[in-house]
């Protein structure tokens, strides 16, 4: 981290020993840029500043980031900042509002990789994190992430978050991995809390996923799952047992997420992590 970052991290730390509360930290650790905002939260604990690594979340382990995504340390951090860049680009791009001060809710928040990211913009009181395994919820509250988290339905007719409605909803490898039925119910149940000039943010696989997915376990389904997809304009592959009735490998096209209540307003992508294409939602009255 360079020497512009360290007025704003000593001063943050000043605070932390003399007893202050998260926000009042994250007011200092704002003044940085986003991603030294983010070096730091991968940073943590951090003996060269044990103050804020008592206040602030503890990084997941490298097992854990490799275990949920495939990929750790600075590798899946640089992943994880363009993806944060892409929300607040478009979130002001889109609602023609600042994204800093919003209700925002991730969707399938894993173990809180891109939540802590949020922490940039939001205070704790305004952030959700839901997801319907509760093994990530508990990584979540055991390292200490501060903020509202939730268990939702595999299947959600709603979701678990009273009647909070958000300005910005993502989920990131969420959609990626949902059969059909499944996603219309997710979605369905995430537009009953998204606020009438809010943006959902969800990263659906391109068609192109299947050759690299071949390649990467060594079978041989790209030919069969890239004529599906051109066919029905998605293709799922479930995984195993009966969780496959839910969850699995899907590709789709942009607009298969459309419909229902939703419109499709734009798209995004990053060559960072090529195969996390971001549709761009809002909703259609």
């Amino acid at each position: 981290m360079f020497s512009i970052a360290l007025p704003h991290l000593k001063a943050a730390e000043r605070a932390a020993t003399d007893g202050c509360t998260i926000e009042e930290a994250l007011v200092f650790l704002r003044q940085m840029s986003l991603d030294d905002f983010g070096l730091l939260m991968i940073s943590l604990p951090n003996k060269d500043y044990p103050s804020l690594s008592r206040l602030l979340p503890a990084m997941a382990s490298d097992e854990v980031q490799k275990t949920w995504t495939g990929a750790s340390g600075l590798d899946l951090y640089r992943q994880t900042a363009s993806f944060a860049r892409q929300l607040e680009n478009n979130y002001t791009r889109h609602t023609k509002k600042p994204l800093a001060g919003s209700d925002i809710l991730d969707f399938g928040c894993g173990y809180g990789r891109i939540l802590r990211m949020m922490y940039y913009y939001s205070d704790p009181s305004s952030i959700w994190g839901v997801d319907a395994w509760d093994k990530s919820l508990n990584l979540c509250r055991e390292a200490r992430l501060p903020g509202k988290f939730a268990l939702s339905d595999r299947m959600p007719s709603d979701l678990p978050v009273d009647d909070q409605k958000f300005d910005l909803i993502f989920a990131f490898s969420v959609f990626t991995h949902l059969a059909p039925s499944t996603a219309k119910a997710c979605l369905a149940a995430v537009r009953k809390h998204i606020k009438p000039d809010g943006l959902l943010v969800a990263t659906i696989r391109p068609i192109e996923f299947w050759p690299f997915i071949d390649r990467m376990r060594k079978t041989s389904t790209a030919a069969q799952m890239q004529s599906n997809h051109r066919l029905n304009g998605f293709a799922y592959l479930p995984h195993g047992g009966v969780e496959g009735e839910t969850y699995g490998d899907i590709s789709c096209e942009i607009d298969f997420l459309a419909g229902d209540g939703w419109k499709i307003v734009g798209h995004d992508r990053s060559t960072l992590d090529p195969f996390q294409v971001s549709v761009l939602m809002q909703r259609d009255f």
